[in-house]
């Protein structure tokens, strides 16, 4: 368990992801990869509504809420990487309390469960450690799509959050 992904989208699930695997981190020597993959589509309003978000900038909420606002109330591309920006930040940040550091791989685009499975293969992680549940919160599942998927085709041991 040296080599650990933590992929985090900003939820408190995700969050708790990134406590769970500084555990495994320092008990087994590990070194942890943070991953982001922007969301194809999403509400200024779901960002806004994030853990994550209390700690964005003046500007990033602004915009947000000008956008949530907006007829569609979709987050514009530019938005999405800034916030995706923060979201690792946040991660980096809380790990480094923990006295670990973490690299923050390159934010991902498209399908979530591909970019966490190339992350996997990339970052040559033996453990992915990802919220049960985060941005897209599927209803009736007990575990959220992403998760489950994850579990599903991944080749290494995966802890779910929640």
């Amino acid at each position: 368990m040296n080599s650990i992904l933590v992929p985090v989208d900003g939820s408190v699930h995700a969050l708790k992801a990134a406590h769970i695997a500084c555990d495994f981190a320092q008990k087994y020597d590990g070194r942890i990869s943070l991953l982001y993959v922007l969301p194809k589509s999403i509400q200024a309003e779901k960002l806004l509504s994030l853990m994550a978000a209390k700690n964005f900038g003046p500007k990033l909420k602004s915009i947000l809420q000008t956008q949530a606002k907006m007829e569609k109330g979709l987050a514009s591309p530019a938005v999405k990487m800034a916030a995706g920006e923060q979201i690792l930040s946040q991660a980096a940040a809380k790990i480094r309390r923990q006295g670990i550091n973490a690299t923050k791989l390159p934010i991902g685009e498209g399908d979530v469960v591909e970019s966490i499975l190339d992350a996997i293969n990339t970052t040559q992680a033996n453990v992915v450690v990802l919220g049960s549940r985060g941005v897209s919160d599927s209803h009736g599942n007990s575990f959220g799509s992403v998760s489950h998927a994850v579990f599903e085709r991944a080749q290494c041991t995966c802890l779910a959050v929640k």
